[in-house]
């Protein structure tokens, strides 16, 4: 079976200077890659490089990544641009952030959406609704007429997960998408992500300095430091049996979420 997402051999650099080093990484269809590691260590790298996104004096400098089989560094940028959204989603690390201040949230998702797809104004909005019922969010139409600055960050969270799964991607990126959040707010926002993998059998990678939100999630874990792959396997593997002592001490920082 061909992967859903392959890494083989990724250099990538800024400004000439090679910031991530010789990553190799593989996800399945429906799977969960947790990558873990601190500031600085490369992880957000490889996502953004995987959805074009390393900007003007970043690029990948050596090896490929692909997307079911497609070589995506040798892709054009608009051809890049038309998967963003229907093959590969994204969630940022702050979405309120990302999203225009002065358009209200029902506005940006369908101008998201129908780049993508010739809908009606009225598709968009059942669709997104049908998305918040799933998420266990009754006051959708509240939150589609709200402007970002309106919402709690926890609630323009799920409006992210809500707009990235709107095209119902097969590969979900989500950079430090809890980062922010207090726990409990964690907590929703993680166990919402895997909803939609249950639901829509999503590959998702997720990147965070928390290896307990990708020891709940994830079905393997992958250990950045410094730019390079310290270790990668199962996340039982990992987590009961880590080999690098960095492993050791991201592990002794645990924060687990009751899955119940």
């Amino acid at each position: 079976m061909t992967p859903l997402l392959d890494v083989q051999h990724v250099e990538v650099s800024y400004n000439g200077r090679a910031v991530v080093h010789d990553v190799s990484l593989q996800l399945e269809p429906g799977e969960i890659l947790g990558i873990v590691g601190e500031s600085g260590s490369g992880k957000s790298t490889i996502i953004k490089a995987a959805m074009g996104l390393l900007g003007n004096s970043g690029a990948v400098t050596r090896g490929d990544i692909y997307y079911k089989g497609q070589n995506v560094i040798d892709a054009g940028a608009d051809e890049i641009r038309k998967m963003r959204g229907p093959a590969m989603g994204m969630i940022f690390q702050n979405t309120g952030a990302s999203l225009c201040p002065i358009r209200s949230i029902g506005d940006q998702l369908y101008e998201s959406i129908s780049q993508h797809e010739k809908v009606s104004r009225e598709e968009v909005r059942d669709r997104a609704l049908e998305l918040f019922e799933k998420m266990r969010l009754n006051d959708g139409d509240r939150i589609l007429d709200s402007y970002p600055f309106e919402l709690s960050g926890g609630m323009n969270q799920r409006v992210g997960i809500m707009m990235a799964m709107a095209l119902k991607p097969d590969l979900l990126f989500a950079d430090e998408p809890t980062s922010a959040l207090d726990v409990t707010v964690q907590a929703q926002v993680v166990k919402e992500m895997m909803k939609m993998r249950e639901l829509y059998h999503t590959g998702i990678v997720i990147v965070t300095h928390n290896i307990g939100v990708v020891e709940y999630m994830a079905d393997r874990i992958a250990v950045m430091y410094q730019g390079r792959l310290l270790e990668h396997g199962k996340t039982e593997d990992i987590i009961h049996h880590p080999e690098e002592a960095y492993t050791k001490k991201l592990i002794g920082s645990v924060l687990r979420i009751d899955r119940g």
